[in-house]
Protein backbone atom coordinates (compact mmCIF):
# COMPACT_ATOMS: atom_id res chain seq x y z
CA UNK A 1 0.00 0.00 0.00
CA UNK A 2 1.44 3.40 -1.15
CA UNK A 3 2.04 6.16 1.34
CA UNK A 4 -0.84 8.66 1.81
CA UNK A 5 0.12 11.77 -0.02
CA UNK A 6 1.45 14.58 1.77
CA UNK A 7 -0.94 17.83 2.50
CA UNK A 8 -0.37 21.43 2.73
CA UNK A 9 -3.41 23.05 3.24
CA UNK A 10 -2.72 27.17 1.69
CA UNK A 11 -5.62 28.79 2.83
CA UNK A 12 -6.98 28.70 6.65
CA UNK A 13 -7.86 31.51 8.92
CA UNK A 14 -7.15 31.84 12.94
CA UNK A 15 -9.13 34.12 15.35
CA UNK A 16 -8.77 34.13 19.27
CA UNK A 17 -11.56 32.23 20.98
CA UNK A 18 -12.55 35.74 22.58
CA UNK A 19 -13.49 37.03 19.14
CA UNK A 20 -16.09 34.38 18.68
CA UNK A 21 -18.23 35.27 21.49
CA UNK A 22 -19.57 38.71 19.89
CA UNK A 23 -17.57 39.26 16.44
CA UNK A 24 -19.84 41.85 15.27
CA UNK A 25 -19.28 43.95 18.80
CA UNK A 26 -15.73 43.55 18.20
CA UNK A 27 -15.46 44.55 14.55
CA UNK A 28 -17.73 47.78 14.79
CA UNK A 29 -15.73 49.13 17.86
CA UNK A 30 -12.58 48.88 15.89
CA UNK A 31 -14.22 50.00 12.60
CA UNK A 32 -14.00 46.61 10.98
CA UNK A 33 -17.13 46.93 9.57
CA UNK A 34 -16.56 44.89 6.14
CA UNK A 35 -15.50 41.89 8.34
CA UNK A 36 -18.51 42.29 10.70
CA UNK A 37 -20.74 41.75 7.47
CA UNK A 38 -18.90 39.01 5.76
CA UNK A 39 -18.20 36.99 9.99
CA UNK A 40 -21.68 38.38 11.74
CA UNK A 41 -24.21 39.14 9.00
CA UNK A 42 -27.77 40.69 10.68
CA UNK A 43 -29.72 39.11 7.77
CA UNK A 44 -28.63 36.06 7.49
CA UNK A 45 -27.30 32.67 9.36
CA UNK A 46 -22.84 32.99 9.52
CA UNK A 47 -21.11 30.50 8.13
CA UNK A 48 -18.21 31.55 9.68
CA UNK A 49 -16.79 28.69 12.38
CA UNK A 50 -14.25 29.03 15.18
CA UNK A 51 -11.25 26.98 16.45
CA UNK A 52 -8.86 27.09 19.16
CA UNK A 53 -5.20 26.52 17.82
CA UNK A 54 -5.69 22.80 19.59
CA UNK A 55 -8.85 21.78 18.10
CA UNK A 56 -7.31 23.00 14.40
CA UNK A 57 -4.64 20.73 15.16
CA UNK A 58 -6.90 17.98 16.02
CA UNK A 59 -8.89 18.73 13.07
CA UNK A 60 -5.78 18.63 10.58
CA UNK A 61 -4.81 15.26 12.19
CA UNK A 62 -7.94 13.21 11.44
CA UNK A 63 -7.30 14.74 7.97
CA UNK A 64 -3.78 14.19 7.94
CA UNK A 65 -3.28 17.29 7.10
CA UNK A 66 0.69 18.11 7.32
CA UNK A 67 0.51 21.77 7.79
CA UNK A 68 -1.79 24.65 7.20
CA UNK A 69 -0.92 28.51 6.25
CA UNK A 70 -2.60 31.04 7.97
CA UNK A 71 -3.74 33.86 6.59
CA UNK A 72 -4.50 37.11 7.74
CA UNK A 73 -7.47 39.11 6.96
CA UNK A 74 -7.85 42.25 4.78
CA UNK A 75 -8.07 44.65 7.64
CA UNK A 76 -9.29 48.05 6.59
CA UNK A 77 -7.43 49.27 9.63
CA UNK A 78 -3.50 48.81 10.17
CA UNK A 79 -4.14 48.29 14.42
CA UNK A 80 -6.30 45.19 13.57
CA UNK A 81 -3.61 44.09 10.89
CA UNK A 82 -0.98 44.42 13.50
CA UNK A 83 -3.07 43.01 15.88
CA UNK A 84 -3.87 39.71 13.76
CA UNK A 85 -0.32 39.21 13.07
CA UNK A 86 -0.08 39.09 17.15
CA UNK A 87 -2.12 36.34 17.27
CA UNK A 88 -1.04 34.45 14.12
CA UNK A 89 2.59 34.83 15.92
CA UNK A 90 0.90 32.64 19.13
CA UNK A 91 -0.16 30.20 16.84
CA UNK A 92 3.21 29.86 15.08
CA UNK A 93 4.91 29.51 18.84
CA UNK A 94 2.70 26.68 20.07
CA UNK A 95 3.12 24.20 16.63
CA UNK A 96 5.78 25.86 14.61
CA UNK A 97 6.10 22.84 12.43
CA UNK A 98 2.66 22.68 11.77
CA UNK A 99 1.74 26.36 10.93
CA UNK A 100 2.58 28.79 8.40
CA UNK A 101 2.02 32.14 8.47
CA UNK A 102 0.89 34.57 6.06
CA UNK A 103 0.76 38.19 7.01
CA UNK A 104 -2.22 40.90 7.51
CA UNK A 105 -0.84 44.03 5.76
CA UNK A 106 -2.94 47.38 4.82
CA UNK A 107 -0.86 48.73 2.06
CA UNK A 108 -0.28 51.95 3.31
CA UNK A 109 2.92 54.47 3.76
CA UNK A 110 3.67 52.12 6.37
CA UNK A 111 4.31 48.75 4.67
CA UNK A 112 7.54 48.13 4.36
CA UNK A 113 7.27 49.17 8.42
CA UNK A 114 4.66 46.40 8.58
CA UNK A 115 6.17 43.87 6.32
CA UNK A 116 9.59 43.80 8.11
CA UNK A 117 7.59 43.45 11.06
CA UNK A 118 6.06 40.48 9.97
CA UNK A 119 8.96 39.18 8.65
CA UNK A 120 10.53 39.72 11.83
CA UNK A 121 7.87 37.31 13.52
CA UNK A 122 9.04 34.56 11.17
CA UNK A 123 5.71 35.11 8.77
CA UNK A 124 6.67 33.35 5.11
CA UNK A 125 4.00 35.07 2.76
CA UNK A 126 1.66 38.44 2.99
CA UNK A 127 -2.58 37.62 2.54
CA UNK A 128 -4.97 37.72 2.09
CA UNK A 129 -5.64 41.38 0.58
CA UNK A 130 -8.57 42.38 -0.89
CA UNK A 131 -8.00 45.20 -3.48
CA UNK A 132 -11.47 46.62 -3.36
CA UNK A 133 -12.18 46.54 0.61
CA UNK A 134 -8.27 47.80 1.25
CA UNK A 135 -8.50 50.51 -1.33
CA UNK A 136 -5.66 50.01 -3.13
CA UNK A 137 -4.89 49.07 -7.08
CA UNK A 138 -1.88 48.34 -9.28
CA UNK A 139 -1.13 51.57 -9.63
CA UNK A 140 -0.80 52.60 -5.67
CA UNK A 141 2.82 53.40 -4.36
CA UNK A 142 1.94 51.17 -1.15
CA UNK A 143 0.81 47.79 -3.71
CA UNK A 144 4.47 48.64 -5.85
CA UNK A 145 6.45 49.15 -2.91
CA UNK A 146 4.59 45.72 -0.83
CA UNK A 147 5.18 43.72 -4.48
CA UNK A 148 9.04 45.09 -4.95
CA UNK A 149 9.56 43.83 -1.13
CA UNK A 150 7.95 40.45 -1.58
CA UNK A 151 9.75 39.68 -5.04
CA UNK A 152 12.73 39.99 -3.89
CA UNK A 153 12.14 37.70 -0.64
CA UNK A 154 10.27 35.08 -2.44
CA UNK A 155 7.06 35.80 -0.41
CA UNK A 156 3.95 35.32 -1.99
CA UNK A 157 1.12 36.92 -1.66
CA UNK A 158 -2.52 35.83 -1.53
CA UNK A 159 -5.26 38.14 -2.99
CA UNK A 160 -9.16 37.30 -2.25
CA UNK A 161 -11.40 36.88 -5.92
CA UNK A 162 -14.52 37.10 -6.13
CA UNK A 163 -16.53 35.88 -9.72
CA UNK A 164 -17.68 38.95 -11.83
CA UNK A 165 -21.36 37.58 -11.52
CA UNK A 166 -23.68 35.66 -9.14
CA UNK A 167 -22.60 37.53 -5.93
CA UNK A 168 -25.80 39.59 -5.38
CA UNK A 169 -25.29 39.92 -1.24
CA UNK A 170 -24.98 43.62 -0.28
CA UNK A 171 -21.72 42.88 1.38
CA UNK A 172 -19.93 41.31 -1.15
CA UNK A 173 -17.29 43.44 -3.04
CA UNK A 174 -16.51 43.14 -6.79
CA UNK A 175 -12.19 42.38 -7.54
CA UNK A 176 -11.10 43.67 -11.07
CA UNK A 177 -9.68 40.82 -12.89
CA UNK A 178 -8.09 43.12 -15.14
CA UNK A 179 -6.15 44.69 -12.47
CA UNK A 180 -4.81 41.39 -11.27
CA UNK A 181 -3.03 41.16 -14.68
CA UNK A 182 -1.81 44.39 -14.41
CA UNK A 183 0.17 43.01 -11.13
CA UNK A 184 1.29 40.57 -12.45
CA UNK A 185 2.42 42.44 -15.56
CA UNK A 186 4.12 45.20 -13.15
CA UNK A 187 5.68 42.76 -10.71
CA UNK A 188 6.83 39.17 -13.07
CA UNK A 189 8.63 37.50 -10.56
CA UNK A 190 6.00 38.53 -7.37
CA UNK A 191 4.04 35.03 -7.08
CA UNK A 192 0.77 35.90 -6.55
CA UNK A 193 -2.06 33.70 -4.98
CA UNK A 194 -5.58 34.07 -6.05
CA UNK A 195 -7.64 32.85 -4.19
CA UNK A 196 -11.17 30.64 -4.74
CA UNK A 197 -10.20 30.16 -8.04
CA UNK A 198 -9.03 33.33 -8.96
CA UNK A 199 -12.74 34.77 -9.27
CA UNK A 200 -12.48 33.05 -12.95
CA UNK A 201 -9.40 34.57 -14.26
CA UNK A 202 -8.21 31.25 -15.42
CA UNK A 203 -10.41 31.44 -18.33
CA UNK A 204 -8.78 34.09 -19.37
CA UNK A 205 -5.02 31.86 -19.72
CA UNK A 206 -6.23 30.72 -22.69
CA UNK A 207 -5.33 33.41 -24.30
CA UNK A 208 -1.91 33.21 -25.89
CA UNK A 209 -1.23 36.57 -25.11
CA UNK A 210 -1.93 36.74 -21.82
CA UNK A 211 -0.53 33.52 -20.38
CA UNK A 212 2.78 34.38 -19.95
CA UNK A 213 1.85 37.31 -18.33
CA UNK A 214 0.03 35.23 -15.77
CA UNK A 215 3.43 32.28 -15.28
CA UNK A 216 3.99 33.30 -11.22
CA UNK A 217 0.05 33.54 -10.73
CA UNK A 218 -1.35 30.41 -8.94
CA UNK A 219 -4.87 29.75 -7.95
CA UNK A 220 -6.13 28.48 -4.56
CA UNK A 221 -9.50 26.12 -4.19
CA UNK A 222 -10.70 27.51 -0.89
CA UNK A 223 -14.14 27.65 0.03
CA UNK A 224 -14.68 25.35 -3.44
CA UNK A 225 -17.86 23.95 -2.23
CA UNK A 226 -19.61 26.80 -1.91
CA UNK A 227 -19.02 27.78 -4.97
CA UNK A 228 -18.17 25.08 -7.49
CA UNK A 229 -19.36 21.39 -8.29
CA UNK A 230 -16.60 19.26 -7.85
CA UNK A 231 -15.74 19.16 -11.66
CA UNK A 232 -14.11 22.38 -11.28
CA UNK A 233 -10.72 20.53 -10.34
CA UNK A 234 -10.76 18.80 -13.37
CA UNK A 235 -11.86 21.60 -15.62
CA UNK A 236 -8.90 24.15 -14.18
CA UNK A 237 -6.35 21.67 -14.26
CA UNK A 238 -7.38 20.99 -18.28
CA UNK A 239 -7.26 25.23 -18.54
CA UNK A 240 -3.97 25.93 -16.76
CA UNK A 241 -2.51 22.67 -15.25
CA UNK A 242 -2.29 20.71 -12.65
CA UNK A 243 1.00 23.04 -11.53
CA UNK A 244 -0.86 26.35 -11.02
CA UNK A 245 -3.70 25.12 -8.21
CA UNK A 246 -3.24 25.05 -4.48
CA UNK A 247 -5.27 22.96 -1.99
CA UNK A 248 -6.97 25.16 0.49
CA UNK A 249 -9.74 24.72 2.48
CA UNK A 250 -10.54 28.14 3.70
CA UNK A 251 -10.70 26.39 7.24
CA UNK A 252 -12.82 26.78 9.72
CA UNK A 253 -15.59 28.26 7.40
CA UNK A 254 -17.80 25.74 7.09
CA UNK A 255 -17.34 24.94 3.49
CA UNK A 256 -20.37 22.52 3.76
CA UNK A 257 -23.43 24.57 5.61
CA UNK A 258 -25.78 22.48 5.94
CA UNK A 259 -23.95 19.51 7.61
CA UNK A 260 -24.69 19.99 11.56
CA UNK A 261 -20.69 19.05 12.07
CA UNK A 262 -18.29 21.55 12.76
CA UNK A 263 -15.35 22.57 10.41
CA UNK A 264 -13.05 19.97 9.28
CA UNK A 265 -10.84 19.33 6.79
CA UNK A 266 -11.48 15.95 6.06
CA UNK A 267 -14.87 16.10 3.76
CA UNK A 268 -13.30 18.21 1.27
CA UNK A 269 -10.09 16.55 1.45
CA UNK A 270 -11.95 13.15 0.84
CA UNK A 271 -13.92 14.73 -2.42
CA UNK A 272 -10.76 16.09 -3.85
CA UNK A 273 -9.50 12.59 -3.85
CA UNK A 274 -12.76 10.79 -4.64
CA UNK A 275 -14.99 12.99 -6.52
CA UNK A 276 -12.81 15.44 -9.00
CA UNK A 277 -11.27 12.91 -11.51
CA UNK A 278 -7.53 13.60 -10.73
CA UNK A 279 -4.77 11.27 -11.47
CA UNK A 280 -2.22 10.34 -8.35
CA UNK A 281 0.30 13.08 -9.67
CA UNK A 282 -2.03 15.97 -9.83
CA UNK A 283 -3.15 15.07 -6.47
CA UNK A 284 0.53 15.63 -5.12
CA UNK A 285 0.84 18.52 -7.10
CA UNK A 286 -2.33 20.17 -5.38
CA UNK A 287 -2.11 18.65 -2.20
CA UNK A 288 1.40 19.81 -1.37
CA UNK A 289 3.94 19.74 -4.25
CA UNK A 290 2.97 23.43 -5.39
CA UNK A 291 2.50 25.12 -2.44
CA UNK A 292 5.92 23.41 -1.59
CA UNK A 293 7.62 25.42 -4.72
CA UNK A 294 5.82 28.31 -4.02
CA UNK A 295 7.30 28.90 -0.90
CA UNK A 296 10.88 27.61 -1.51
CA UNK A 297 13.68 30.39 -2.14
CA UNK A 298 14.85 30.17 -5.57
Amino acid sequence: MSAPLPIIDCHTHCYPMEVAGDPRTWAEARGELHWAAMVAPKERKSIQGWASPGEMLRAMDEAEVEQAVLLGWYWEKEASCLWHNSVMADWLTEAPDRFIAFASILPNENTLEQLEAAHALGFKGVGELHPGVQQFDSTHPAWQALAEWCAARNWPVNLHATEAVGHDLPDATPTPLDDFLRMARRSPDLKLILAHWGGGLPFFEQNPRLKPDLRNVYYDTSASPLLYEPAIFRHMVNMVGADKILYGSDYPLRIYPRSKAGPDFKRFIKSIREDCGLSEPELEKILSGNIRAVLTAN
